[in-house]
């Protein structure tokens, strides 16, 4: 049975009506335990939904067809869910959450902040389907996370129209909300003599995140895509593929990608979270984003532009309000690659590939940035500019190949100040293997070009993989294959 039937046809405890592409679905909230719901014998009618207690009362899930369709009192943000749950994979279905999934207390006062809060657990290969851009999913300081799938079971959140079969345009964007997970992480917009009791507010209505302790875990996020996610809930504050609010470095995310958000792929927020194999793909506006003191590492990351609409590859933020704000953002990111798109449909000058402002700094390591309409790389802000003079901020062993490669001549000199760094132009042959690999680079001429890192990075930090190649994805290691989306298509 198809799930529109099966929703159809259930009249236990949910009704959904469905209009159009952005129906929405009306849900009668239900406690009944249905896990042993067998009145007439024979075969029990397993509910594997999930569940939590409530005042003496299992609230649960509906198992409708193949799917388990949450009432939306389930979770709200401010009714959230506060013990542990766990979603298992349902062969051929989703969890459907109308509402959104709210996990952990959120709590203003960080001093109250249970540290030691639900998690939500997420089984390899489980889908997650959101109704509109009012929902999307918060874990809230001191909550955890665990969604630890494989490559032949990723573990996805997505649209509810996607599970439903609609015909989802390929530009599609802002069917629902995104992922938040906050932390208790150092900001530099709080006041570092009183970290203890630092309380910021998220974007787009996200909750409350910040404290002292950058090392803080918030779970394990490992072969997870998110798509056709993000919303604007008002000008200049919008949700994110997936952001990060002061996530400490204890938390431990691998291979995750953002297909598609209206707003940015993955955004950081201070804190120190670190992430290995990370793939952002059509999100319209920049694709990684950091501000606020964020101070992780990041290796193996692969950005492609969509043709319709893109803005940066990176922007790289400290503190808007203070460039000269401690601490500094100062990540370490190796090993990445942007292509951008040459034949945008919207006319833009976008879908550029770095830049670099408000007194960030950082270590750029093996990057590959290719095929921008507009400029590869930009330094913008005075603050930023001293960083880079200063040695703060570091570019080696690039290659860079746009219509426009350097935004002004001090962004020009700074690059090529590191003889390791190539400079090419837009005719230049910098991918091959399935337009992701970096092999056999070749000048406008034709002419090999030799890229290769000079620099053993486990010497920088033991978190970093010592490698042969710049660019995300080697030709003999292609991590991005058989789990992701939107690259070959």
């Amino acid at each position: 049975m198809n799930r529109t039937k099966a929703f159809a046809l259930s009249a236990i405890t949910a009704s959904m009506m469905l209009v159009g592409c952005g129906g929405d679905i009306n849900l009668t909230p239900t406690s009944i335990d249905n896990s042993t719901n067998n009145p007439g014998g024979g075969n029990a009618d397993t509910n594997n939904c999930a569940s939590y207690e409530s005042s003496g009362t299992t609230v649960r899930g509906e198992k409708i067809g193949a799917d388990c369709v949450y009432p939306r009192s389930f979770s709200t943000p401010e009714s959230p869910i506060t013990a542990d749950i766990r979603l298992v994979e349902l062969p051929g279905g989703a969890h459907v959450f109308p509402n959104g999934l709210y996990i952990g207390e959120n709590t203003e006062a960080t001093a109250e902040v249970e540290r030691d809060g639900p998690t939500l657990t997420i089984d390899a290969g489980v889908t997650l389907a959101f109704e509109d851009g009012d929902s999307f999913v918060r874990i809230a300081r001191g909550a955890n996370i665990v969604a630890d799938g494989n490559r032949n079971a990723p573990i996805t959140f997505t649209s509810v129209q996607e599970v439903e079969g609609f015909d989802i345009a390929d530009n599609a964007r802002g069917l629902w909300g995104g992922v938040v997970v906050n932390g208790f992480g150092i900001s530099n917009k709080c006041d570092q003599n009183d970290l203890a009791n630092c309380v910021l507010q998220g974007e787009g209505g996200a909750g409350f995140y910040g404290g002292d302790d950058n090392a803080d875990d918030s779970g394990i996020m490992r072969y997870v895509l998110v798509k056709y996610a993000g919303y604007e809930v008002s000008l200049d504050n919008e949700l994110n593929g997936i952001t990060f609010n002061a996530v400490g470095s204890g938390t431990t995310l691998e291979y995750i990608q953002v297909h598609n958000n209206l707003d940015d792929g993955i955004e950081f927020f201070g804190g120190a979270a670190n992430v290995k194999n990370v793939v952002l793909t059509g999100n319209d506006d920049d694709s990684l984003d950091w501000a606020d003191g964020w101070q992780g590492k990041i290796q193996y990351i692969l950005v492609k532009h969509a043709d319709d609409r893109a803005n940066r590859a990176i922007e790289a933020d400290g503190n808007s309000g203070n460039n000269d704000a401690t601490p500094y953002s100062d990540p370490i990111i190796a090993n990445f690659t942007s292509i951008g798109s040459l034949t945008a449909t919207d006319g833009s000058d976008e879908s550029e590939g770095v830049l670099l402002r408000e007194g960030t700094r950082g270590a750029l390591y093996n990057f590959l940035i290719t095929e921008a309409r507009g400029e590869c790389l930009e330094i913008d802000n005075t603050a930023t500019l001293a960083n880079a003079n200063a040695g703060e901020l570091t570019i080696a062993n690039s290659a860079i190949a746009c219509s426009e490669n350097f935004k002004d001549t001090e962004t020009q000199d700074w690059y090529q100040a590191d003889a390791t760094n190539v400079t090419l132009d837009e005719m230049a042959t910098v991918l091959t293997s399935g337009y992701v690999t970096a092999s056999d680079i070749t000048d406008a001429s034709g002419t090999p070009v030799t890229v290769n890192p000079k620099t053993d990075l486990s010497t920088i930090d033991p978190f970093f993989d010592d490698v042969d190649f710049i660019g995300a994805v080697s030709e003999d290691n292609d991590w991005t294959n058989g789990w992701t989306v939107g690259l070959r298509d």
